[in-house]
């Protein structure tokens, strides 16, 4: 049971683990790495939703629900269908859970890049103003694309 309780807190804390995806919010893992640039005219915006991650959640649930219905009867077999059918409830359970918490407000920012490309990227809302016809950077690190203002006039 104690192994059981560990692996639930350990879960617990990895699901309230927030990866900030704010264009001026940085991970370590990308400090002091080289990023490609592109600048560009934004040409649309809109706003979207983010939802969260539900695989921490459907993990959680599957473990706390495996464990409380393995304890639905003395008999193995019965303990182990009990197990395996709640433990299934449970991650479909805990898994909406998830993502319906960390679901947050987005932009999906559309952008003529000086190459003459139309891209789109989505990021979550920040302290940064955009309207369209604002110049932006492109900044591309590690496969995670942010938008941010740009000096250039």
């Amino acid at each position: 049971m104690n192994k059981i309780l560990s692996l639930f807190l350990l879960c617990a804390l990895y699901s309230c683990a927030n990866v900030s995806l704010q264009p001026d919010a940085y991970s370590r893992d990308s400090a002091q790495q080289i990023s490609n640039v592109l600048y560009g005219e934004i040409v649309g915006i809109k706003n979207v939703s983010i939802e969260g991650d539900i695989k921490s959640g459907t993990i959680l649930g599957a473990l706390v629900g495996g464990a409380a219905g393995s304890g639905i009867s003395n008999s193995e077999p019965e303990s182990e269908i009990g197990a395996i059918l709640v433990g299934a409830i449970g991650a479909t359970i805990g898994g909406n859970i998830s993502k319906n918490i960390k679901t947050t407000e987005g932009l999906q920012i559309t952008i003529n890049t000086d190459d003459d490309k139309t891209i789109s990227v989505v990021q979550e809302v920040s302290n940064y103003s955009f309207d369209v016809g604002d110049l932006v950077e492109i900044i591309t690190t590690k496969g995670k694309t942010r938008v941010s203002p740009t000096n250039l006039k």
